[in-house]
Formats: C-alpha cells, sequence, structure tokens
C-alpha cells in the first residue's frame, strides 16, 4: 500500500492536463494559473519518483505510468461526481452531460455544436472527454457517444454512422529499404496500438491474412496521440475516416486497401435519459447532422 496518498489538488491537476493534454488548458478548465497546475504535477511526480509527463516545446504526451494514473484517476473522479450529483438537490436547467472522446470532438462534433448551441440557448451541454473505458458505465454520464460495434450491455445503442477501421502511416514510412508499399513489410514496423480492449490490430491484421504475432507495440490510450504519432513517423496505427483531411493534406496516407467493417459511432444512452428534455432535443438534433452527413 503507498504510504502518504497524494493530495486530491495534485491528482485533480494531473487528470486535468492528461484528459486535455494541456497544462494550459487545465489550468483554464480549474481555474489557476499554468504553473500552479505544472508546480502540482511536478509534485506528484516527485512523490511517485516517475515522470508522468513527456514534455515537448509545444505538447506535452504521457508516459506508460501516466496512462495508467490517468485511467484510474479519469474513472474515480467520474464516479465522484456522479456520487456528488447524487447527492445534491436538483436544479432546473441542468447542463447535459455528454461523455465524447477528443478524436470525435476535434474532427465532428465541435465544427457543428455551435448551430445546436445557438439555435437552443437555454441548454448547456457539458462534455466530459473520455476514451473507449472498458469499464465504461452509461449511468456515470447523461448519454455518450461512443465508437464500436453497438454492443454495450445495460445500455441503449443508436448507430450514428457507420466507419471502416484503417490502416495509416507517415508517407515517408512507404519508401525505403522496407518501404509500406507491401503487406509482407509490415513486420518491419512498429505498430501504434490501443489498450487491449479496444485494440484492432489483430482483426486487421487477419484479415490481411498475416501472422498474428505481428500486432506489438506501444500502446497509447488517447486516438489523438496515436494519430500524432503516426503522423511523426513513429509507425502505423488504425484510424477512422474522420481523419480524411489528415490524409488529403498529405500528413498520412493509407498504404493498403484492407479495411475493417461493421464499426462505427453510436450514441449510447440509458431509459433514464429518454425523460430528460435536453437529451431529447440534444439526440434529434444530432440524428439530424449524422443523417445529413451520410445523404
Amino acid at each position: 500500500m503507498f504510504s502518504h496518498l497524494p493530495s486530491l489538488k495534485a491528482l485533480q491537476a494531473f487528470e486535468s492536463a492528461a484528459r486535455l493534454l494541456s497544462f494550459a488548458d487545465a489550468a483554464n478548465e480549474l481555474s489557476v494559473s499554468p504553473g500552479a497546475i505544472s508546480y502540482q504535477i511536478k509534485k506528484l511526480e516527485e512523490a511517485l519518483s516517475t515522470p508522468l509527463f513527456k514534455r515537448k516545446t509545444r505538447s506535452v504526451e504521457l508516459t506508460s505510468a501516466g496512462q495508467t494514473l490517468f485511467q484510474i484517476t479519469h474513472r474515480q473522479f467520474q464516479e465522484l461526481d456522479s456520487a456528488l450529483s447524487s447527492i445534491a438537490p436538483a436544479k432546473q436547467n441542468t447542463p447535459l452531460t455528454v461523455s465524447v472522446s477528443t478524436y470525435f470532438v476535434t474532427r465532428w462534433l465541435s465544427p457543428r455544436l455551435g448551430k445546436f448551441l445557438n439555435s437552443h440557448p437555454d441548454i448547456t451541454i457539458r462534455l466530459q472527454h473520455s476514451v473507449n473505458d472498458p469499464d465504461f458505465n452509461v449511468d456515470d454520464t447523461d448519454v455518450a457517444i461512443r465508437w464500436g460495434d453497438g454492443s454495450w450491455p445495460g445500455s441503449n445503442a443508436h448507430l450514428l454512422f457507420s466507419m471502416p477501421m484503417i490502416a495509416v502511416c507517415s508517407p515517408e514510412l512507404l519508401n525505403g529499404k522496407h518501404g509500406l508499399r507491401s503487406l509482407n513489410n509490415i513486420k518491419h514496423h512498429t505498430m501504434l496500438r490501443d489498450q487491449a480492449s479496444t485494440d484492432y490490430w489483430p482483426e486487421w491484421l487477419k484479415k490481411a491474412n498475416l501472422e498474428q504475432p505481428l500486432a506489438t507495440g506501444p500502446v497509447i490510450v488517447d486516438p489523438n496521440v496515436r494519430v500524432q504519432s503516426a503522423i511523426d513517423g513513429h509507425g502505423m496505427t488504425l484510424a477512422n475516416p474522420l481523419l480524411d483531411s489528415t490524409i488529403s493534406e498529405g500528413a498520412l496516407c493509407e498504404p493498403f486497401d484492407i479495411r475493417l467493417e461493421g464499426y462505427g459511432y453510436y450514441l449510447v444512452y440509458s431509459n433514464q435519459a429518454e425523460g430528460i428534455r435536453q437529451y431529447q432535443v440534444f439526440r434529434d438534433w444530432l440524428l439530424l447532422e449524422a443523417e445529413s452527413m451520410i445523404a
């Protein structure tokens, strides 16, 4: 057992910075200075005797230890928030909490959300940024937008739109002695992977008729970080066509015409959510936006 638990303030600063991958954004979220966030995280790293972030000039990334701690703290803060909400008396105009990944927000939801908020000034949307937590429970939020095959026991799921999983890499990896112009050369390259519960590399390799042991490589839970690592030439990653603009710009390419079907983005909700007016309005708008994109 850890002899002395870190302060709640330090853990809160870490969770926010890890979720947003930005000390500045975490400072804004918690209404403190970036220096205060940096100080709390430094104290936490000293207490744990291990670095939690890889600090770059203009960005930060989680270390392996940081990814592990983030999954734990994120889940615990969600549970704490849920417990406090159940204790506190109900208020009018309560924000609608939407659990969604930053990948989906930046590449699809954000450009459209302003139109919804302008049309419904009486509704407040609280985005709860998340990754595909294998312990996901819809009771921890009002509604969620999740990637997968539609199977979340104990929850209702409505398909927004289907999207295949595709393998992408930096164009620089196409050339050279082991260039990714041949499937046989994949074994010479790094595979940037998701956590085991949502790692699709074994399925993709099976469809490509390649040996399963090839599915090895670093685990990077955040899809935005995986995509950026692929752009930086650190390996191949699996993603969906929401990054088509990145491919069009030439930062990534799809070297092989092998696509995993049967996956997509789903609106996931509980039976209780259907009785919430804010949810009903948001759901109807979201479905129309999805239908418009498909059309």
